[in-house]
């Protein structure tokens, strides 16, 4: 069961990344100098926003078999796990975070995630659906 979890998962991450990969070799040059699109915009800013999307994804991963009310992130798991209760997802940062949130609350499918720039210092969050924004003080 955790094998074929941990396989899903892996699939999953893969076809994320391949997705993202083939839709910025689509973009065009064509549009009109001066012209940009706002969201593409800001989300080029966000230097965090693969480690959001991959811990966002590991949490949806941990919730698409079972309800959890915790799920924490660790680098020094390289399946799902349980342990003292709460599910453990695989997750590595990249060295463009300073901080990545560990233990992820869930409240009736809703979470946020934070991760923290580690050249800017700012900081982002993703929510469930997959909205970046950045964290305000």
């Amino acid at each position: 069961m955790m094998n074929t979890k941990l396989r899903a998962m892996g699939l999953g991450l893969l076809l994320a990344s391949g997705g993202a990969f083939a839709l910025a070799g689509c973009s065009s040059d064509s549009a009109e100098p001066g012209a940009s699109a706002p969201a593409a915009e800001e989300q080029s800013t966000v230097d965090v926003a693969t480690d959001l999307e991959t811990a966002r994804q590991a949490v949806l991963d941990a919730l698409a078999d079972e309800e959890w009310a915790q799920v924490m992130l660790a680098s020094d798991v390289t399946e799902p796990t349980v342990k003292y209760g709460l599910m453990v997802m695989p997750f590595v940062a990249t060295d463009a975070a300073e901080r990545v949130t560990g233990t992820v609350n869930i409240d009736g499918g809703n979470f946020v995630i934070e991760a923290e720039s580690a050249a800017t210092g700012q900081t982002w969050q993703i929510d469930q659906d997959g909205t970046i924004t950045e964290v305000s003080e």
